[in-house]
């Protein structure tokens, strides 16, 4: 099977959410299959990591898009009706790129990752295209406008109809979509009736995130949080934690601490560093420590989409979890599975101090979610999905051409 993968971002190094996905689908893919890679750099220093793709794909195609331009095709957009998020993302010479690779590798199957990558091969004709949205990125920039102050709450808002329309039409006029959980296919299903979607959940790789060796002493009361600090959902989950829930718990707790672990905190991030309790590391060089020094890992979300990779790899860590509905909306876990649910700040507080009061409690609830994530988010298995959706639409299009030619 001769692949084009389409990528809005370099998948490596997968270090954050839409990179892992990507990265381990090109991985697994690759051991069995031809697949040549076609994706966009964010910066000049991302070009460093093609030699590592290149070991992976048969070939690799990586075009710098500067963040100027890609708010100046997003601006040129405006007066149009064309999804802002989609222009930003749209770049002349991948175009090339792409339909080179296209007339030279001939490949048997398009898989466009995420919506913006689906403008590339849109035109295509007599080749099947997957379209792997992950998310239903128009609900998440929906979420947005709610939480941010006018102008910008109407600029979220115009743009997640424009990019709700552009997901309907792409979702009708591809041979297959492909979400990360059902609820994120019921978005977009109101603007594509009647298709038939795919759902391939993420995994977590269970070699490199594992429980610590059990020690005798109890955990200090640590709860951490990981992810990109420059994230908007993540720097609102934090702020939420640190200025609402976190007085509450070190008001019954009063040496509890609350650690901010990930590269590029935002200004906002930064100054809850000087809130009593609360650290920021910046960037590390490996969060795995940080996870195996805390007692609880918290997911505090008021804006979410899909799966939360974040809470996956505490879970195999060996980590409670504590989190709103939103930090689980795409992962089935329930109170049985390491993991408590809690939306308001009160109630969040409540479960987050009876962990930390309770280190016997914590490893019960720790081993749970490893056997969980062990049980449903295997990426060798959701991988083999992913394969055989798409050796079935190459033979669907064979045989729908053979019959057409006996005719």
């Amino acid at each position: 099977m001769r692949i084009l993968y389409l990528c809005h971002r370099i998948p490596f190094p997968p270090d954050k959410g839409e990179k892992i996905r990507a990265y381990h689908h090109l991985t697994h893919l690759a051991r069995g299959h031809q697949v040549h890679l076609a994706c966009l750099a964010d910066t000049r220093a991302d070009l460093e990591h093609v030699r590592p793709l290149e070991k992976i794909c048969a070939s690799v195609d990586v075009v710098y898009r500067s963040p100027v331009a890609a708010r100046l095709f997003a601006l040129a957009a405006l007066p149009t009706s064309r999804s802002l998020s989609v222009a930003a993302f749209d770049s002349p010479d991948l175009r090339i790129r792409v339909e080179r690779r296209l007339k030279e590798e001939r490949p048997d199957i398009l898989v466009a990752y995420s919506a913006a990558m689906a403008q590339y091969v849109e035109h295509v004709n007599g080749v099947p295209r997957v379209l792997d949205f992950v998310d239903a990125d128009s609900e998440k920039l929906r979420e947005y406008g709610r939480l941010r102050p006018f102008p910008h709450s109407a600029l979220y808002a115009l743009e997640a109809e424009r990019l709700a329309r552009y997901e309907g039409r792409m979702a009708r006029e591809f041979d297959a979509s492909i979400f990360i959980s059902e609820a994120e296919a019921e978005i977009v299903r109101h603007h594509a009736p009647g298709r038939d979607f795919s759902i391939i959940p993420n995994g977590v790789d269970l070699d490199a995130f594992r429980p610590g060796p059990k020690v005798a002493r109890p955990r200090d009361p640590v709860v951490v949080f990981t992810g990109v600090m420059g994230y908007f959902p993540n720097v609102d989950a934090v702020s939420h934690f640190a200025r609402d829930i976190l007085p509450r718990v070190r008001g019954q707790l009063p040496d509890a601490r609350f650690v901010i672990v990930g590269r590029d905190p935002a200004t906002a991030v930064r100054r809850l560093a000087g809130l009593p309790g609360v650290t920021v590391t910046g960037a590390v060089a490996d969060v795995r420590p940080y996870l195996a020094d805390a007692a609880v890992a918290v997911a505090p979300f008021r804006i979410a989409r899909g799966v939360q990779n974040k809470v996956l790899e505490a879970m195999a860590s060996g980590l409670p979890v504590v989190g709103t509905r939103l930090a689980f909306q795409g992962i089935t876990a329930n109170k049985g599975d390491g993991v408590r649910v809690a939306d308001s700040p009160e109630a969040f507080a409540e479960e987050v101090v009876a962990l930390l009061r309770n280190p016997a409690r914590q490893h019960e609830l720790g081993q749970q979610a490893r056997t969980y994530v062990e049980r449903h988010h295997r990426w060798g298995e959701a991988v083999a999905l992913l394969e055989k959706a798409l050796l079935e639409l190459i033979e669907a299009r064979r045989a729908a051409t053979a019959g057409g030619s006996g005719r």
